[in-house]
């Protein structure tokens, strides 16, 4: 896969036997909140998305999860702020049109919950990132397919990636905060494997 403009978007490794989930749009959220002054935060989502959940709910190490976004889709709520979030001097949304996570390995801390450690690509540049994530249950859908849910929660630091990292107010303090909390919140259906006869 690639961004469009010729960057490739790597993905997971993916677990053998783990079922695959595709995440459903209309029934998922991908949100952030940020401190952006000393007493006010600002909190959006972006309302473009789309992802896979590989799942062994008895084996939660197994865990991985891809999730692409695009960047010009954020809202926060402001038609001026999102214009002013996707501009080059942020999210850069023309040039980078696509961003994503992608995790590489976990680790269960109880029977539903794991650590996701994996990897964040933004703005041309891949760093680090570590997702707490809860596996919430399963059921069945109206047309009798198996629909997961999954949370997952991160903070990252915008001084990791230059230019999000605020200007110096007069006091000498940054205007905007420096963590950044994602929120993935997963519904996804199990996809049905195919199979091909000769």
């Amino acid at each position: 896969m690639t961004s469009g403009l010729g960057a490739e978007l790597l993905g997971p490794p993916l677990p053998a036997d783990a079922a695959t989930y595709s995440i459903d749009p209309v029934y998922s959220n991908v949100s952030f909140s940020a401190r952006n002054r000393p007493a006010t935060s600002t909190r959006g989502a972006f309302r473009q998305f789309a992802g896979t959940l590989f799942l062994d709910s008895e084996r939660p190490e197994r865990t991985t999860l891809a999730v692409y976004v695009t960047s010009s889709s954020i809202d926060t709520g402001w038609k001026d702020r999102n214009a002013h979030m996707c501009s080059a001097g942020l999210l850069a949304a023309e040039q980078y049109p696509i961003m994503s996570f992608w995790s590489l390995s976990a680790e269960a801390q109880s029977a539903n919950l794991c650590r996701l450690a994996g990897s964040l690509w933004f703005k041309g540049t891949t760093r680090p990132l570590i997702v707490d994530g809860e596996y919430r249950g399963s059921a069945l859908s109206p047309q009798d397919c198996e629909r997961v849910r999954f949370v997952g929660r991160a903070v990252l630091k915008r001084s990791d990636w230059g230019s999000l990292w605020g200007p110096v107010m007069d006091a000498g303090e940054r205007s905007m905060g420096d963590e950044v909390v994602p929120l993935f919140e997963v519904s996804a259906v199990k996809r049905v494997p195919i199979r091909w006869w000769p």
